[in-house]
C-alpha cells in the first residue's frame, strides 16, 4: 500500500515537472543560438574591419550600434575585436546592417 501511494506520487510530481519545465527553460534557452536559425545567417570571410561596418567577401556592411557580435564559444566581442580572413555568419535586419554575428578566428 506505502510502496503504490510512493509510485502515484512520483508519477504526479513527474507529470508537474513535465509540464511546469517548457514554462520555466525557455528563458535559458533563449540565450543560445538555435542551430537551425544559424543555419539561416549569411556566410563569409572578413576582408576589413571599420568603427562601425565591416567588409565581408568584398561587401561592404554596416554594422547596428547595439548588434550582438559572438565568437564560437558564443563570447560577446566587441567589432574591433573580429580578425581579418575570420569566417562569419551574420543576419541582416530590415534595413540591411548586421544586427548578430558569430565569427570563427582563422586557423
Amino acid at each position: 500500500m506505502n510502496k503504490a501511494k510512493l509510485l502515484r506520487g512520483y508519477a504526479i510530481a513527474a507529470f508537474v515537472l513535465g509540464i511546469a519545465s517548457p514554462l520555466v527553460t525557455p528563458s535559458v534557452m533563449g540565450e543560445m543560438l538555435p542551430a537551425m536559425k544559424l543555419a539561416t545567417y549569411k556566410m563569409g570571410t572578413v576582408d576589413a574591419v571599420y568603427a562601425s561596418s565591416i567588409r565581408i567577401s568584398g561587401t561592404d556592411y554596416r554594422v547596428q550600434s547595439d548588434a550582438k557580435i559572438m565568437d564560437h564559444k558564443e563570447n560577446e566581442i566587441p567589432l574591433e575585436e573580429v580578425f581579418l580572413r575570420s569566417e562569419a555568419k551574420f543576419h541582416l535586419n530590415k534595413i540591411g546592417e548586421i544586427d548578430m554575428m558569430v565569427v570563427m578566428r582563422p586557423q
